[in-house]
């Protein structure tokens, strides 16, 4: 029987050998786990430096308040009349989050804050034990 790639997904995640998913997708984590927050851009401008910035938090009534946040390594844009297209991260260590689902994150640059991308409910942050399918398998008379 041959397994499909979304089976093989499943029980590497399960072993801990594949965590990361797509933009949009779910990710479950323990509390203190570092979460690595991937961005692209494109800019076309003078050269400048910027700080990548990211967060987890949760979006209430429209506003974004931080929970767990850290800047990335510095970019430095170069002087471009057309655009050049730019890559990074931030690593967000997630020890301040609660156990909760539904986290949100968000990056930006802080050089410009205008420039922010958030997504909902991608983050769910276990913390306690969880036991599944827990029951009595045989009971026998041994002697």
């Amino acid at each position: 029987m041959e397994m499909t790639e979304r089976e093989a997904e499943r029980i590497l995640m399960r072993a801990g050998l594949l965590t990361d998913v797509l933009a949009g997708q779910k990710l479950a984590i323990m509390r203190g786990d570092i979460v690595r927050v991937s961005f692209a851009f494109d800019y076309r401008g003078p050269a400048q430096p910027v700080t990548p910035y990211a967060s987890i938090g949760k979006i209430t009534l429209g506003i974004f308040d931080e929970i767990a946040y850290a800047t990335g390594p510095a970019k430095s844009l170069t002087k471009s009349y057309d655009w050049l297209g730019y890559t990074g991260y931030v690593d967000i260590d997630t020890s301040p989050c609660s156990p909760e689902t539904n986290y949100d994150i968000y990056v930006n640059l802080k050089e410009y804050p205008s420039q922010l991308v958030e997504i909902a409910d991608v983050i769910d942050v276990l913390g306690a034990a969880e036991f599944r399918n827990f029951a009595i398998t045989e009971y026998i008379k041994l002697a």
